[in-house]
Order: C-alpha cells, then sequence, then structure tokens
C-alpha cells in the first residue's frame, strides 16, 4: 500500500554542508527502498515528505529517528494515497529562502501539483516558521 508521511523535526543551526551530507544520505537510502519525496530545511526546523511503500517508509523512520542531528520528531501526516506527488525525486531539497515574505510563494511554485490539500497547506505553513 502506497503512503505519504509528513514529518517536523527540530536541528537548529547545522552547518549547509552538513545539510547537503543528509541530502545525498536520504538520496541513497530512498533510492534503495524505492521512497520519493521533499526536503525542508528553514535553519531550525526540518520538515520531511516521504512517499512509498509502509514497510519502506517504516524503515527509513526508524533511521531517521536515529540520528542525532535532529530531535523531537512529530509525525504531521500518515495518509493512503493512490499514486505518489513527488514520483521523480528520490530526495528533493526545497530550498527555503531567506525573506520570510518570499517562503510562501517559492515552495508554492516549487511543490508538485497533485499534493493533497492538507498536506500542501501544511508544508506552505512551514514556510512561515523561523
Amino acid at each position: 500500500m502506497l503512503r505519504q508521511y509528513l514529518y517536523i523535526s527540530t536541528a537548529p543551526g547545522l552547518p549547509r554542508e552538513e545539510i547537503e551530507n543528509i541530502l545525498e544520505a536520504c538520496k541513497r537510502n530512498n533510492e534503495k527502498r524505492d521512497v520519493t519525496g521533499l526536503l525542508l530545511y528553514n535553519g531550525r526546523n526540518f520538515m520531511q515528505l516521504l512517499e512509498g511503500d509502509a514497510a519502506d517508509l517504516f524503515w527509513v523512520m526508524r533511521k531517521i529517528s536515529s540520528d542525532k542531528r535532529h530531535s523531537g520528531i512529530s509525525r504531521l501526516a500518515d495518509i493512503a494515497v493512490d499514486e505518489r506527488s513527488c514520483p521523480d525525486w528520490t530526495m528533493r531539497h526545497v530550498q527555503i529562502a531567506d525573506d520570510v515574505d518570499a517562503r510562501r510563494a517559492k515552495l508554492e511554485a516549487e511543490l508538485p501539483d497533485n499534493l493533497q490539500r492538507r498536506i500542501r497547506e501544511t508544508i506552505l505553513n512551514f514556510a512561515i516558521l523561523n
């Protein structure tokens, strides 16, 4: 069964190089498990959308939960879906603009059109967090 999982976590002040290392690890692990999605980082929090088979998402989340670079992982959504919203993204990093006013517009432009409304709004609301 195909699922989408959305979570947020806290990871203040990670340098750009560390974010790049995390993205590369995500891409490698997700490709092995046929998991797709996107990753956002605002300088304090991660928000990640993962999609794939439930067992594969569970495996990825166990790996994420053991990563000491962030804490306070909170599930925001865990839903069954008929198709992937991000089928070509093993892990897409959507850069968040520094200007808070520009963040929502930038995210809106980059998010897949077929995201469920609730998931889209949750991700867009992430744009205003500092």
